[in-house]
Order: C-alpha cells, then structure tokens, then sequence
C-alpha cells in the first residue's frame, strides 16, 4: 500500500515537473518569435521630410523615398495645424478628408478607418505613416505604475520559486526512490532473518542434544562444532538485520537510563558462559566511583555493540587472550568504556581504516567486517565518540566516550 501511494506521488510531481518544463519552453519559444517576427517596418520619417520639397506651393516627394512607400505597401500624409491634407502619397481614397482634432486622438491610439497608423509631430504639422489593413495588430496597454513596481519585484522571487522547484522536484523525486529501495532492503532482509531464525534454532537444538546424549567423543566434538558454527551463523544474521535498520534509520530504538555497571556484569557473565574455554581469560574493572552511574542509552544496542567486541576478540585469537573491560573517568568526569584483548591486533593500515569516519559505510570486509560496522553504527546513534588503537600489551582496544 505505502509504495502505491510513493508510485502515484512520484507521477504526480513527474506530471507537474514536465508541466512546468513545457509551459517554461513553451514561454521561451513564443519569446523568441516575437522578437524575431515583431518588426513592423515603417518608413523612417526624418527621411521623409527630408526628401519632401515644396514647388510652387506643391509637396513633392522624392523619387526614391515614393518608390519605398509603394514597396512596402504604405501611404503617407502631412496635416496641418487644422487637419487639413498638406501632402499625400499613396493615400486610400477614403482617407481623403479633413481631420478633426477628436479624429486625430482616435488614429493616434488605434486606427485610422482600421489602418494601423503612426503619427510623428513635425515642424510644418502632423506626418501620419500607415500601412494595409489586417497586417497589423494595435493596441495601447496602460498599467498603474505602482502595479508595475510590484510586478518588477514579484517576478524575481517566481522566476527564482520555479527554479527551486524544477530543481527540488527531481531531487525529492530521487531521495524518495532511494528512500523506498532502502525500506524494501530493509524489510527483505528482516525478511531473511526471520525464515532463517527457524531452521537455524531447530539446527542448534538438534545439535546441543546430539552433543548431550551421545557417547562417543568424536560425534560430541562435531555436534559441538555444528553448534558453536550455528551460534555464529545466527549472530550474523542478527548482525546483518541490525546493521540495515541503523544504516537506513529503519529501527524504533529508545533509550532508557541504565546502571552501567551491573549491565556490563551480566554482559561478561554471558561472554564467559558461551565460551567455557581456559584459554580466555575475562576481567573487569569499574572505578568505585561509577558503580552506581546510571547513563541514558539503548540496553539492546549497546549489548550487541559490546558483545561484538569480545566476540571479535575470541573469533582473531584463536590460540586464546586475555579480554579486558574498564570503566573509568578522567579529570573532566569524561566516562570512558574500554574493550581490548592481549591477542594480535590489526595492522595499521586496518586501524586507519577502523578509525576514519566513514568506515561503517564501506562494504564489508570479512575479517573485522560486519561486527565492528556496527559498533561504529551504535557508538554514532548515541553520538558517542569512539577510537581504535592497539593495545600496549598488544592486541586491538577499543574506546568509547560515554559521557
């Protein structure tokens, strides 16, 4: 239902978007046609007058200048002061008359018997250039001038609102898409993890009690290893749904206050249950001052965080360590958690990499991947700042600014 209703608002903007891109075009290719084809070409006046001579009380007008008014199809007149024809060339018949002065305020803003006119005053008078009827369209726009100030400051701000919207459209559009492949990733995975949860539990159940009734210590050591491979294949998979909710802000995580030191006693009472192996050795260290500290943050994952870290530790030291967790203040009451091992470490190039911001958006690597990816994820949702270093005893360690 949710991504029929994303379809249907994602062709909704389409169909606004392309809409204002053709009313945008279209507004630019009537501009353009109105500035190439707008050039009504009437005869210059000043070269009128200037070929216009008077012979024995007659106006002439020069050869050249006559044979352009036919050309181009226009006539010309000269009135005097009392509407009277002076001169003519190529006037209509029945434009021959005299003008009054209501005549002369008519023509002068629309048409002379709908012939498009225009007046020029003159020294001997009014010079009156027209052309033929139904070539030209006239009319005289009058606006308020204050209307017009405000028009000349509303347009910026549309002309910038239409851009911001063709930008921001495509860019909402595209998020919005992004958006939905990231629940359908997310949702696909739970998916898996679910369907994966129940074969898996059958699997380690199968497994644990092979391991308790048989006899033979061959078949216990291989029940045990499908067991231990099993608890991994589910820590996994956990991790992997984890890991997409954080990245994609899919999960509804809530805080709570939490004393941290009883919470991070049951953690390493778990760790050392799932073990039972002697080559790991755990140990704890809270100050005395923190012991009854309560800080706000998520139980569950911060539990995934922290059991991460050991999990990495046992997983890389194969030939066993010792794990160590102190919860200690400095001088500023900073509170400060700190995970590491006695085991082999990583190599600088890793510990760059384990350090740089974007390391919980790499791809997975295989060794250190997933787990730590998402101790950075945890440590980033609760804005906490979290470093990497080796350890001076060796071994990888782990720090994260609580408080």
């Amino acid at each position: 239902m949710k991504r029929k209703r994303g379809l249907r608002l994602q062709l909704l903007a389409g169909i606004l978007l392309v809409t204002m891109l053709l009313f945008f075009t279209d507004l630019l290719i009537l501009g353009l046609l109105v500035m190439k084809s707008n050039s009504v070409d009437y005869q210059n006046p000043p070269e009128i007058l200037t070929s216009l001579s008077v012979k024995n009380g007659t106006y002439e007008l020069g050869e050249k200048e006559a044979e352009s008014l036919l050309k181009h199809g226009q006539f010309a007149m000269l009135l005097d002061k009392d509407g009277n024809i002076l001169w003519s060339e190529a006037l209509p018949k029945e434009l021959r008359k005299t003008y009054t002065l209501q005549d002369v305020a008519r023509f002068t803003r629309y048409y002379l018997e709908d012939y498009p006119v225009r007046t020029y005053v003159v020294g001997r008078g009014l010079l009156v250039i027209g052309g033929k009827k139904d070539q030209v369209w006239k009319y005289n726009v009058e606006f308020d001038v204050s209307l017009m100030k405000d028009l000349m400051k509303i347009l910026p701000l549309l002309t910038l609102s239409n851009i911001i919207v063709l930008v921001a459209v495509p860019i909402w559009i595209q998020k919005r898409r992004a958006k939905q492949k990231e629940e359908e990733r997310t949702e696909w995975i739970a998916g898996v993890s679910h369907d994966v949860r129940t074969p898996l539990a059958i699997v380690l159940g199968n497994a644990e009690m092979i391991a308790d009734s048989t006899g033979e210590a061959e078949v216990r050591q291989r029940a045990k290893a499908i067991e231990v491979q099993g608890i991994r294949l589910r820590r996994l998979v956990e991790n992997l749904n984890l890991s997409s909710k954080l990245e994609y802000g899919a999960g509804k995580f809530e805080k709570k206050k939490v004393r941290i030191s009883r919470f991070l006693r049951r953690i390493l009472t778990e760790i050392m249950n799932q073990t039972e192996d002697d080559r790991y050795r755990f140990a704890l260290e809270i100050e005395d001052g923190l012991q009854d500290l309560e800080l706000c943050f998520n139980e569950d994952l911060v539990e995934r965080a922290v059991m991460n870290l050991l999990h990495n530790a046992i997983r890389h030291n194969p030939d066993g360590c010792r794990i160590e967790m102190r919860l200690y203040q400095d001088r500023k009451n900073h509170v400060f958690l700190e995970l590491g091992d006695h085991g082999k470490g990583v190599s600088k190039e890793f510990l760059r990499r384990l350090n740089s911001r974007n390391y919980e958006w790499e791809p997975s690597t295989g060794q250190h991947g997933l787990g730590l990816k998402i101790v950075k994820q945890v440590a980033g949702w609760h804005r906490w700042k979290l470093s990497f270093t080796n350890g001076e005893q060796g071994g990888l360690a782990c720090t994260i600014l609580m408080r």
